[in-house]
């Protein structure tokens, strides 16, 4: 690359200080190097079958032939005919075409439409150059094939100002080798106007003209070394429907541009007539494509948000939590099945405030908190009771959306079924202070339940005591190691069964272990209470129970040990219940005993 600069800019240099028996030869050499370096980016590039740097070379190849052509029929004083006009228009062709090629229409739709719109402004360009450069210039005494020539150098310009407006228009990443593609062709452009401007002025400005071909055709050699193997790489198609204001404002001045210049241009001859006919027609159809693919691409867009609603709407409908939108105002503005189900439809179109109506008073606290927490820019969650049977929890979440455009929502909400998680919970919470087995409290609700009783003493507004019944089944072991564990669990639950039925409502049964089970009862006035209880929880017992096809006779032994006071232990009125049990399986089973202490009980109480 440095090489090549180096040794074209020399060239250059020399050709316009040299004379000119050697400007068109140096010139020439120019453009060689400038098409083989085009061919150099041509033979790197694997997609031969659509390899635009060929038609670039050939295009420079031309465009320096047509040169040559007419620097040599000058240095002889002659005309080089049409050939070197010829050769020049048919380079604009090939570039043209390579461009084609690089742009990528046929699968590209946003480059196709930047095409589009190119081509329209570039027709409206050369339009205007005819009419500004060529035709206040002609005269009768020009030839037919003269005025062709003349009118088909602004078309060959067209194609320089559409590849440049494509790649201005085009969305999409452009290489370092494709923006030197475009000074080169801004080079060429500039070159072009400033030779037909130079001309109408009466200056002939050949070298000059020449120079500017050479200097285009160096730099587009120069893209040629320094190409990679896409030179333009499109983005993603974009909201076509947010079309630039500008953009369309350049296409409704292009379909002006031909009425107003058959309006003010002499189209008397047919070949002026032809030509604005021509570039009038093309340009009203490619406008009327540009509005046909705009209409396609709004359709398709419509089409396109539809199926993103609907899959929205399947994906949101499908989902196992209730999902609402929130708009402004605290206005209920879409809720999905889910939701629906949960809270019911009349929260649809309503207000946040309807949230409340299917919500248990105990959670309304909770969901007013979350409301607020959202309408302050945070996150609010809860987790809410609904009314009803069986009962329901929800988990409420919601998250504010942090922007001030009136057309989106406030906040988003989503809720979420955790009833058979409360429900795990519960059973979790049951499990650590109850007997899976017969499902009575356990040793540890039976302590925490017989402290608070204890507690409760000190209080003024309580009456009685509190009292343990320490209660173990007399037969249990036999009919245990007889019948089996199955018919132990059996008479287990039938045997905590009949003791639930045989307390007071408000007294606690627990199974404390094994075949032993404690009853904490409260409020006791008197030790009448406790007879009457001890009496039925034996009578109870004694009635046979059947187990394994067999009845079996197990009774019970019952320990009563009643509390002095709010500083009794917990610990030591347990063991004074056992120890009465104890008592009254030593006095013959199936009877109940008081605790009473014996001398070393007071002695160490004493103590």
């Amino acid at each position: 690359m440095v090489t090549y600069s180096v040794v074209v800019g020399a060239l250059l240099g020399v050709s316009w200080t040299t004379s000119a028996n050697l400007t068109w030869i140096l010139q020439g050499v120019v453009g060689l190097l400038s098409a083989l370096a085009a061919l150099f980016a041509a033979r790197r590039n694997a997609r031969v079958g659509a390899n635009p740097w060929i038609c670039i070379a050939t295009g420079i190849a031309l465009w320096s032939s047509g040169a040559m052509l007419r620097d040599v029929a000058a240095l002889q004083g002659a005309t080089s005919g049409h050939w070197g006009d010829l050769l020049t228009l048919a380079g604009y062709t090939a570039f043209g075409t390579g461009m084609l090629v690089v742009g990528n229409l046929r699968t590209d739709a946003s480059s196709r439409t930047a095409f589009l719109d190119a081509s329209v402004f570039g027709i409206a360009v050369a339009l205007v150059m005819w009419a500004v450069l060529i035709n206040p210039f002609e005269t009768v005494q020009t030839s037919t094939i003269d005025r062709l020539t003349l009118s088909a150098y602004p078309l060959g310009d067209a194609i320089l100002v559409t590849v440049l407006a494509w790649m201005v228009l085009a969305p999409g990443r452009r290489s370092r080798s494709l923006n030197l593609v475009g000074v080169g062709v801004a080079v060429l452009l500039g070159t072009d106007l400033a030779s037909a401007a130079a001309e109408r002025l009466g200056h002939t400005g050949s070298a000059e003209s020449d120079i500017g071909i050479a200097l285009a055709c160096a730099v587009i050699g120069a893209a040629g070394l320094t190409s990679t193997r896409e030179l333009f790489v499109a983005i993603p198609d974009s909201d076509r429907l947010a079309e630039p204001r500008a953009r369309l404002a350049l296409l409704a001045f292009a379909l002006l541009v031909g009425p107003v210049v058959t309006i003010m241009s002499d189209t008397s001859t047919g070949v002026s007539a032809g030509f604005v006919g021509i570039c009038t027609a093309a340009l009203a159809l490619g406008v009327m494509a540009r509005f046909v693919s705009l209409t396609h691409e709004i359709r398709r867009a419509h089409d396109a948000t539809t199926t993103s609603e609907r899959r929205f709407r399947l994906m949101a409908d499908s989902a196992p939590v209730g999902i609402f939108e929130v708009g402004r105002g605290r206005r209920v503005t879409y809720a999905n099945s889910e939701g629906i189900e949960l809270l019911g439809r009349a929260v649809l179109g309503g207000s946040t405030a309807d949230m409340f109506t299917p919500i248990h008073d105990e959670s309304r606290p909770a969901l007013e908190n979350a409301i607020s927490a959202i309408e302050l820019g945070q996150s609010g969650d809860a987790e809410l009771k609904l009314l009803g049977e069986p009962t329901r929890w929800i988990s409420w979440n919601g998250v504010p959306v942090m922007t001030n455009e009136p057309h989106l929502p406030a906040a988003f909400v989503s809720i979420l079924d955790i009833t058979s998680l409360k429900e795990a919970e519960a059973a979790l919470g049951r499990q650590a202070t109850h007997d899976p087995l017969t499902g009575l409290p356990n040793r540890r609700l039976l302590l925490e339940s017989l402290i608070t009783a204890l507690k409760a003493l000190g209080r003024g507004h309580r009456t009685g005591t509190v009292a343990l019944m320490f209660i173990d089944l007399d037969q249990f072991k036999m009919v245990n190691d007889v019948l089996g564990h199955d018919a132990g669990d059996a008479l287990l639950k039938t045997a905590s069964a009949r003791l639930r039925n045989a307390v007071r409502s408000h007294d606690i049964v627990a199974r404390f272990g094994g075949d032993e089970f404690v009853v904490l009862l409260q409020h006791v006035s008197d030790r009448g209470e406790l007879h009457d209880v001890a009496q039925r929880i034996l009578k109870a017992l004694e009635v046979p129970i059947h187990v394994a096809g067999t009845e079996a006779k197990v009774g019970a032994s019952v320990g009563i040990a009643t509390a002095t006071g709010p500083d009794d232990d917990p610990d030591a009125l347990v063991r004074n219940a056992d120890a009465a049990m104890y008592r009254a399986k030593e006095h013959g089973r199936g009877r109940y005993e008081f605790f009473r202490p014996t001398p070393s009980d007071q002695a160490h109480r004493t103590l």
